[in-house]
C-alpha cells in the first residue's frame, strides 16, 4: 500500500514544482517590467493548465483512495511540514504581487484579467492542497513521538492533590475553608 501513496505524492510534488517554477518566472518577468501587462505563451499556459489538472487528479485520488503510510520519523516530519508551508508562502507572495500590481488597472480591462485571475487562483489552490498534503504526511511522521511526559491523572499514587481546585461553597468564608 506504500507504492500508490508514493506515486501520488511524486505526481503532486512534480506538479507543485512546475507551478513554483512558473511562479518564479512570473516574478522575474513582473519585477523586470512592472508597468506592462505581459503576454503568456500558449505553451506556458498549456503547461500551467496540465500541471494544475495533474496535481488535482493526484491529490483527490490520494485523498479518496490511498491512505498515508504509518512511517515514523520526527525530524523528517518537521522538514516535510516546513517545506509544505514554505511552498504556500511562495504562492501567496505571487498572489499578493499580482493583486497589488493589477488592482488599480481593473477599471481599464477587467475582462482581460479574468482568465489570469482564474489560473492564479487555481495555482494558489493547488499549492494550498500541497501544503495540506505535506502537513498530513508530516503529522503522520510525528504522530508516534511523545511531546513530553503524560499529564497526571486522578489515579496517580504520587498525586496527593486533586486535579481540580476546590471551589468554596457559597456559605463558607475563608477561615472555615482553611479549617477543613
Amino acid at each position: 500500500m506504500v507504492y500508490p501513496y508514493l506515486i501520488c505524492l511524486a505526481l503532486q510534488t512534480t506538479a507543485a514544482f512546475a507551478l513554483l517554477a512558473a511562479i518564479q518566472r512570473a516574478f522575474r518577468i513582473v519585477i523586470d517590467d512592472l508597468g506592462v501587462l505581459h503576454a503568456v505563451s500558449p505553451m506556458e499556459l498549456t503547461l500551467l493548465v496540465v500541471a494544475i489538472c495533474a496535481f488535482q487528479a493526484a491529490y483527490w485520488y490520494r485523498l479518496a483512495r490511498v491512505e498515508i503510510p504509518r512511517w515514523r520519523n520526527v525530524v523528517l516530519g518537521h522538514i516535510v511540514g516546513f517545506v509544505g508551508r514554505l511552498s504556500f508562502v511562495f504562492g501567496a507572495a505571487l498572489f499578493s504581487l499580482f493583486f497589488l500590481r493589477h488592482t488599480p488597472g481593473l477599471t481599464e480591462g477587467a475582462l482581460i484579467l479574468v482568465p489570469r485571475i482564474a489560473i492564479l487562483l487555481a495555482t494558489l489552490f493547488c499549492l494550498y492542497c500541497f501544503t495540506l498534503e505535506l502537513e498530513r504526511l508530516g503529522n503522520a511522521l510525528q504522530s508516534a513521538v511523545s511531546m513530553g511526559p503524560p499529564p497526571p491523572t486522578a489515579g496517580d499514587r504520587g498525586n496527593s492533590r486533586p486535579l481540580q481546585a476546590e471551589v468554596p461553597s457559597p456559605g463558607l468564608d475563608g477561615e472555615e475553608l482553611r479549617s477543613k
